[in-house]
Parts: C-alpha cells; structure tokens; sequence
C-alpha cells in the first residue's frame, strides 16, 4: 500500500509542477512571468516596451487589463511580471533583478520608449510608509536609467467580513491604503508619504524631485470600481463601535481636548462611509480584493486615456455602470 501511496504522491506533484510552468508561460501581455523565469520582449514592431509590476490584481488570467491595453495601443508591448503575494518591496526586489539587472532587458536600443507601470503595494498595506518607500525606490531607479513611469494606485478592496476592516482596526487599514493611493498620485508631502523613511532622501525635508514621483498617474481607487452608492452605515451605532475599542479610547485620551470631538467625528465619518470604499459587486471577482474580468475592462478603460500619444492608443469603449 505504501508504495503504491508513494506513487500516486509523486505523479500529483509532477501534474502540480507542470501546471504551474504552464500557469508561468505566456508571451503576451497578461500573462505574469514566473519569478525567477527568463523573459524577454518579442514584438519588435512596437516601440514602447512596458513592464507591469503588481501582485496578483496584476497577474489575474482572465483577460486582465495588461492584455486589454496591449490591444487597444498600436505601439505597446507590454511584459507583465506581477506575482501573486508579493508585497512592494518584493515587487521592487523583482524589478531590480529581471530589469535593472536582467540580461535580457532592451536597454540603450535605439527608437525604444522604456516604461514602468506600477500598481502594487497592496500585499503590504499593512504599512503605508515601507510600501511608499519602497514604490519611491522603483521609481527613482526606473528614472535613473531612462525609464519613464506609469504609477496605478491601488483600486478599491475590502469587505465588512474582512479582520481588517473590523472595528477600529478599519480607521487603520483605510488610512494607510489612502496615504499609499495620495502618494502615488503626488498628493502627500515626503514626510507625509514616507515618515521615518523620509530619511532616505537626499534632502529631507524639501519638495519632491520629479524623479520620485510618477510621469502619468491613475487614480484606480477612486473610479468607477469603487462602491460609490453603498448604503451609510449607522453613525451612533459606529460611535458605540468606537467607545469599546480600548486601543480607539487611548489614542484619542492622548490628543488635546480640543482636538478629540474633531477627531471622533472624523472617526465615525470614515467607518460610516467605509462600504463606499470597497469594490463594486459586479466588478468583484473570486473576493473582495481581486477584480472580476469586467473590473479589469473598466480599470483599462480609466487607464487609456491618460497615457501619452507615443503609445498609440485607440482607447476602449466605456462599458457600462
């Protein structure tokens, strides 16, 4: 019997290691490349040579939104190297070694517009300032070797049964998703974007360089993915919710006096409003993170008409609400 468990065992995991190659190939535009497997462009005629970089929103199959605009923009050859898990600083890791340093990547070629597309973070939420940080980190180093940027923000996510949007902890979970959103779209200060992290920079405490910040930013957050006709929650009964989180009570104990009622109306305001900011139902997918393949029509239908004539783009029809 064991034997012939012992067999069984070993042909399941050869079919498991054949799928995932399988699940790994592909030489368009939508497919994500395996991490770690040797890629390169192969559609000389286009011009504009686009890396994707995000977790799995990224590397969704099912006609994801990389693939749509590929056939939408005459010009574009898109490589998407999104992988499923991979928070901002992996996705900054893979693009440093299969870009940056890959033997393989089409630099100095004549006639060629380079381009990153971003859209991670969202697998490090967690932390709006090491996210940043590490999108900043991309960004400066796509700059520096000639790329431009295409910085996607993160779109809407999350549901009421989700552990991080229970409670108070949702105030948390919202906040650093926002300031990750306002960074990608220049709308933070460093210190703001970045806290302790601002240290990085070559100077502190000044304004941003160009370099750090996107060439064309989409707010995919706020569009039409989002939940935007959702019902309000009850402000009072959001106000108990509130006056029973003991970690909500201290941090608000700590603020001056005058400070508190502002900061417990706001409080309420944001965990009332919070269903507005998940994703729309039928743009939902297996989750309430993962866009549906009409999500992902729509996310490239906001994206085309922000990128630049270059890339020749006959932008999709607007599918509707």
């Amino acid at each position: 019997m064991s034997r012939w468990l012992g067999l069984g065992l070993a042909v399941l995991l050869l079919l498991l290691a054949g799928l995932g190659r399988a699940q790994g190939r592909g030489s368009g535009a939508g497919y994500a490349v395996s991490v770690g497997e040797p890629w390169r462009f192969t559609m000389p005629e286009r011009r504009v040579k686009v890396v994707l970089l995000a977790g799995s929103i990224g590397a969704w199959r099912d006609r994801p939104y990389a693939r749509v605009l590929q056939e939408a923009c005459s010009q574009v050859e898109i490589r998407n190297l999104s992988a499923v898990g991979l928070g901002a600083p992996q996705l900054y890791d893979r693009f440093r070694a299969e870009v940056l340093d890959g033997g393989t990547f089409p630099w100095g070629v004549d006639g060629l517009e380079l381009w990153l597309m971003w859209n991670g973070g969202l697998n490090s939420a967690g932390s709006a300032p090491r996210t940043n940080r590490a999108i900043r980190r991309a960004f400066v180093a796509a700059h520096r070797r000639g790329m431009q940027v295409v910085g996607l923000t993160l779109s809407p996510w999350g549901s009421l049964g989700d552990r991080r949007f229970r409670d108070a902890g949702a105030l948390d979970t919202l906040r650093n998703t926002r300031a990750i959103v306002d960074y990608v779209m220049g709308r933070l200060t460093p210190a703001e974007a970045l806290g302790s992290y601002v240290s990085d920079r070559d100077v502190p405490d000044g304004p941003w360089e160009p370099r750090e910040l996107a060439d064309v930013r989409v707010d995919l957050y706020n569009s039409r993915l989002r939940a935007l006709d959702a019902p309000l929650r009850d402000a009072a009964a959001m106000e108990g919710m509130l006056g029973r989180d003991r970690r909500w009570r201290t941090a608000i104990d700590a603020l001056p006096e005058p400070d508190r009622a502002t900061r417990r109306a706001a409080d309420v305001g944001l965990l009332a409003e919070l269903p507005r900011w998940f994703l729309r139902d039928e743009y939902t997918g297996f989750d309430a993170i993962h866009p549906n393949r009409e999500g992902h029509q729509v996310i490239a239908e906001t994206i085309c008409p922000s990128l630049p004539a270059s890339w020749g783009c006959s932008c999709p029809p607007r599918a509707a609400d």
